[in-house]
C-alpha cells in the first residue's frame, strides 16, 4: 500500500513539473526593500523597463521567459543596490531587490543635482524621492556620471554624514552641508542663522560632540541667534564670533 502511495505522489510531481514550463505567466509581483521612505523603483516602473527592453512575461510560457535577460535588465537600473531574486512560483513571477540607501542630495556648481548613497555611489535625480535629506552644495565640482562613486569632497562629506545620521540630535539640527571655496565644510543648522565652519572629517566625532554642548549648554540659553559664527575646527573647543 505504501509503495503504492509513493508512485502515486512520484507520478503527480513528475506530471506537475511537466505542466508548469506549460502554463503562462499571470501576473508580475515585485517586492521592493528600501530604508527611505520614497520608493525609486516600483512595480510600475519594472515593468516599464521590461516593456521598452522589449522583454514579454505576462501572458508568455514559463519554459520561454529568459530570466537571465530580465535580470540583466533590471541589473542595469541605477536605483536598485542588489537583486535578491528572480524566479516563478506557480505562474507569478516574483521580483524580489534591495534598492541603495539614499542619504545625500547634491548640487553641484554647474546647477546640476543628484543623489549619493550611503555607501558613496552616485545616483541620478528623480522627482520619486521624497525624504528630507542632508543637502550638499557649495563648490562641488564633482559632476554626476553612471557608475561613478564620491570624490575626495564628497567621501569627507559623506564620512560626517554617517556621523549626523547615527545621532538624533545631529540629525534634527544639521541637515545641509556647504563646501566652501576653501573646500571645507560649513554646517547649516536648523537652529539660528549663523555660520558653523567645521573643516574637515577630521576629528569629526569630537567636533560634532562639542557642538551638540554649545547648542545645548550655551546657546538654549543665550539665544540661537547670539552668534554670527561658531568654528568647531580646533581641539576641544569651539570659537564663536558674535554678531557686531
Amino acid at each position: 500500500m505504501r509503495i503504492v502511495l509513493v508512485i502515486s505522489v512520484l507520478a503527480l510531481v513528475v506530471v506537475a513539473m511537466v505542466k508548469i514550463p506549460q502554463r503562462r505567466c499571470e501576473t508580475i509581483q515585485v517586492n521592493a526593500h528600501t530604508q527611505n521612505e520614497s520608493v525609486l523603483l516600483t512595480q510600475a516602473d519594472v515593468e516599464q523597463i521590461l516593456s521598452e527592453k522589449g522583454i514579454e512575461i505576462i501572458g508568455k510560457r514559463i519554459k520561454d521567459v529568459d530570466l537571465t535577460e530580465v535580470t540583466a535588465a533590471l541589473e542595469k537600473n541605477p536605483y536598485i543596490r542588489t537583486i535578491n531574486f528572480i524566479h516563478f512560483a506557480g505562474t507569478r513571477l516574483l521580483i524580489d531587490y534591495d534598492l541603495r540607501h539614499i542619504v545625500l542630495h547634491v548640487y553641484d556648481q554647474r546647477g546640476g543635482q543628484y543623489f549619493v548613497d550611503n555607501d558613496g555611489a552616485l545616483v541620478p535625480f528623480t522627482t520619486k524621492m521624497k525624504d528630507y535629506l542632508i543637502i550638499v552644495n557649495g563648490n562641488i565640482s564633482q559632476t554626476y556620471k553612471a557608475g561613478a562613486t564620491v570624490s575626495k569632497d564628497l567621501k569627507q562629506i559623506l564620512n560626517v554624514t554617517h556621523k549626523i545620521m547615527a545621532d538624533d540630535f545631529y540629525q534634527a539640527q544639521f541637515r545641509q552641508i556647504y563646501l566652501n571655496d576653501k573646500h571645507q565644510m560649513e554646517l547649516v543648522a536648523s537652529l539660528g542663522n549663523q555660520i558653523i565652519l567645521f573643516g574637515s572629517d577630521t576629528n569629526t566625532d569630537e567636533k560634532l560632540a562639542n557642538l551638540k554642548v554649545v547648542y545645548r549648554e550655551g546657546l538654549s540659553r543665550k539665544g540661537y541667534d547670539t552668534y554670527a559664527m561658531l568654528d568647531a575646527r580646533y581641539k576641544n573647543r569651539v570659537i564663536a564670533l558674535r554678531k557686531q
